[in-house]
């Protein structure tokens, strides 16, 4: 074993050494406060905060897209969206550096007598037509002149209040 320290027996020097051990073991470490990360562009204090996932490149057929919507470097961080199609398909950075684009429109139900984009965001619906050919949102009531008509919720024709058709 160790030589004695000036006036220890071997035991009181072992004493002394588990004492020490304990102590090390038994030190408050540092808590973690991941509130104070901060964004993935600087380096993380003390290996603290989670690493960063990786940017997504912009394929080539997106690259328009990516640069509109504010990605300038052609890289889109990780959990980042932007919508292409105009505003029909969510396109996402996934943590693998993927960019994977799931549609945003519902699916258009079998039973929809008359598609339209009555909605500024592009996506098809049921929808009436009126005589003007403006689409209206199935299962609406707008008015028309004096009269009040509905759109089905299938679409189709407009219904209007005194049992006619517009």
């Amino acid at each position: 074993m160790w030589p004695p320290i000036a006036g220890m027996t071997p035991a009181s020097a072992l004493c002394l050494w588990l004492g020490c051990l304990l102590l090390c073991v038994a030190a408050p470490t540092p808590i973690c406060d991941t509130s104070t990360c901060s964004s993935c562009s600087e380096p993380t204090p003390g290996g603290c905060c989670p690493p960063c996932a990786p940017a997504c490149a912009c394929p080539p057929y997106l690259q328009d897209d990516c640069e509109m919507q504010g990605f300038t470097d052609g890289h889109v961080p990780a959990g980042r969206s932007f919508y292409i199609d105009f505003a029909r398909k969510l396109c996402t950075c996934q943590p693998g550096g993927d960019i994977t684009c799931t549609p945003h429109c519902t699916p258009v139900p079998p039973t929809c007598q008359a598609v339209g984009s009555p909605v500024a965001d592009g996506c098809p619906r049921c929808v009436c037509y009126d005589k003007e050919e403006v689409a209206v949102p199935a299962g609406t009531v707008v008015p028309r002149g004096a009269r009040l008509c509905t759109c089905p919720p299938e679409g189709g024709r407009l219904q209007c209040g005194d049992g006619g058709e517009e």
